[in-house]
This record gives C-alpha cells, structure tokens and sequence, in this order.
C-alpha cells in the first residue's frame, strides 16, 4: 500500500514537472506584441528562429538515429520515412492563400505542430523516466527540456512579429499547441513506452520544421526583395541570426 502511495505521489509531482516544461515555451510569447518593429527587426527575428529549428531538426535526428542500425533497413527506420514523407505531402499540399509572407499566421501554428510533435516524444521520455524512479535522467530531462522549450517558443512567435491586428486568443491558442503535448506526452509516458511511437512522432516532427526551415527562409527572401537596395544587407541579417539562433539552442542544450 505505502509503495502504491509513493507511485501516485511520484506520477503526481511528474505530471506537475511537465506543466512547467509545457509552459517555459510562453517566455517568447511577449515577443510577438513588440511594437517597435521594423523590416529588419523582422527578418533578424525569422533568422533567429530558422537558426533554433535547424538545431532542433539535428537534435531529433541524431536522437532517432541511435535507434536505428544494422546495415539493413528496419521496423523503426521504416516507420520513421513513412512517417515523415506522409508529413511532409500534407503541408505542401495545395492550399489555398499558402503563400508564406502572406499568411504568418499559417507558418506560426506549422511551427507549433512541428514543435508540439517534439515535444510530445520529450514527455514521453519524461513520463517514463518517472515512471521508472531513473532520479538522475529524471532530474536531467526537467532541466534540459525546460531550457530547450524556452528557446521553442521564439519559432512560433517570430512569422506573427510585426502583424498589426493579432488575435491575442490565436497567438495564445499556437503556444498552447506547441507545448502542451509535453504533458500529454507525460501522461501517455507513464504507462505506456514504445520506441516505434516515439519515432513515429519525431518523423512528424522532423518533417514539419524542416517545411518551416524553408518557408522561413523564403519569407526572408521576399522580404529582403522588398527592400530593393537593402537586399544584400536582409540576407547578412539572415546568416548572422540563423547562426546566432543555432548558437542559442546549442548551448541551452548543453548547460
């Protein structure tokens, strides 16, 4: 009966954890309401963001990839293409209004999607490390995946910079989707582990911020053309944030 208790009480003070790595994604939220912007404030804050998504895709692939090996393809590798190529055909359907510098809003919540993806495959991590009583990858992940959601939310924010009618209730609603499958994950997590889900959603995942990576970079572009004679300068704006955004993730990886 105590060692039920003490179950209950671990899942508790588990799911409590991963509401405060859910909500660490919310930090970037006052950036989308900063009014003092301009172009080049705008195309910085794109590059910023496209910089942390580049890390994050290289993080899910080298988290994924130590679960394949063999020489030969296998269930889990399989999963992954399958799962990635099926993303990756939905968002570039044909929609209508899908031009990207037209619609920030649409990059926006894809960016939460892609990001929410992750962050669900990260609770599950979460929820059965708990479930496990592993204290030290325990402690570990609360405080890596923290760090890591509070760089997260800068993608999601930085299409919506610059908008002037901005529904505060839509912006909200796209950080709620981005993380809050860490909880779900959590909840999931501590009864239930399965490396082929846990690959399934990377691939989702993998595949939605890669989509993100290349409309961020093309709404970059066709705002450096708007600038006619300032074009040269928009895409050293974009190099230096793309790295800054890299260098930034990396190293709130790393602490």
């Amino acid at each position: 009966m105590l060692k039920a208790d003490n179950c209950m009480i671990q899942a508790y003070i588990t799911i409590a954890l991963s509401f405060v790595m859910g909500l660490a994604i919310f930090i970037s939220m006052p950036i989308v309401f900063h009014k003092n912007t301009n172009a080049r404030r705008i195309i910085f804050f794109n590059a910023i963001a496209i910089g942390i998504l580049a890390f994050l895709l290289l993080d899910i692939f080298g988290n994924v990839s130590a679960l394949f090996g063999g020489g030969s393809l296998n269930l889990l590798e399989i999963i992954f293409i399958l799962g990635f190529a099926i993303s990756f055909m939905f968002f570039i359907a044909p929609k209508g209004n899908r031009l990207p510098h037209r619609n920030p809003k649409r990059t926006s919540i894809i960016a939460a999607i892609g990001i929410g993806f992750q962050n669900l495959t990260e609770g599950l991590v979460f929820g059965s490390a708990g479930a496990a009583g592993l204290a030290s990858i325990y402690l570990v992940s609360l405080i890596g995946f923290t760090l890591q959601n509070m760089s997260e939310g800068f993608p999601i924010a930085a299409p919506l910079v610059g908008l002037k009618k901005l529904d505060r209730r839509f912006v909200a609603g796209a950080f709620v989707l981005g993380g809050a499958p860490v909880v779900l994950g959590t909840l999931i997590g501590l009864v239930f582990y399965s490396s082929a889900f846990i690959v399934f959603f990377d691939a989702l995942a993998s595949a939605a911020i890669l989509y993100i990576i290349l409309v961020m970079f093309h709404v970059n572009i066709h705002r450096g053309l708007g600038e006619g004679n300032g074009f040269d300068r928009a895409m050293w704006l974009t190099y230096s944030g793309v790295l800054l955004g890299f260098v930034v993730a990396f190293l709130v990886n790393y602490i």
